[in-house]
């Protein structure tokens, strides 16, 4: 009885193998499963290799973020240096400018100050009967008239600026 083979299939077993193996003395039998035992040390060999590759290179990642960061918190050690070194100057600056401002503020009173050694006075507004203020001209009433009144904006119908027409609610 003998089968036709069609398409893909596969040969599971073959018959003159069998025969091979049959006629295999017992020292070549031995010398052949020592070989497979060699191949499968070899094969667990190259695995442990591999996995101690691997655990390698993990270790020196490792090393190598942990020197990334040291060199990074050095760096910003270094920055904080010189921030300390920015905010001494800082303060330095605004001692010297509230200095100079005690400064402006003793030669301002000495300009004030008349010939005699007083102080000079403010003109004061004074009120007529009529309820108008005569007002003085003076530098100081000058600066006092304006005003620094926050004025609403107009907005703008920026709509009309696109062509944009709106319709009319009825």
């Amino acid at each position: 009885m003998d089968y036709e083979c069609e398409k893909g299939a596969k040969r599971n077993f073959e018959p003159w193998r069998e025969a091979k193996l049959a006629e295999e003395t017992e020292e070549e039998r031995l010398d052949r499963l020592e070989q497979e035992e060699a191949d499968k040390d070899a094969m667990a060999e190259l695995e442990t290799k591999a996995l101690d590759a691997k655990t390698e290179m993990a270790i020196a990642d490792s090393l190598d973020q942990i020197r990334t960061r040291n060199a990074r918190l050095e760096r910003s050690g270094a920055t904080a240096v010189v921030d300390m070194g920015l905010d001494k100057a800082q303060i330095e600056r605004e001692e010297a400018k509230k200095l100079q401002e005690a400064e402006d503020e003793e030669a301002a009173r000495q300009a004030f100050r008349g010939g005699t050694g007083e102080s000079v006075r403010r003109l004061v507004v004074e009120e007529e009967e009529e309820g108008d203020a005569v007002a003085p001209t003076t530098e100081e009433t000058k600066a006092e008239a304006t005003s620094f009144v926050r004025k609403k904006k107009t907005k703008k119908d920026l709509g009309a600026a696109l062509g944009i027409k709106k319709k009319a609610v009825t």
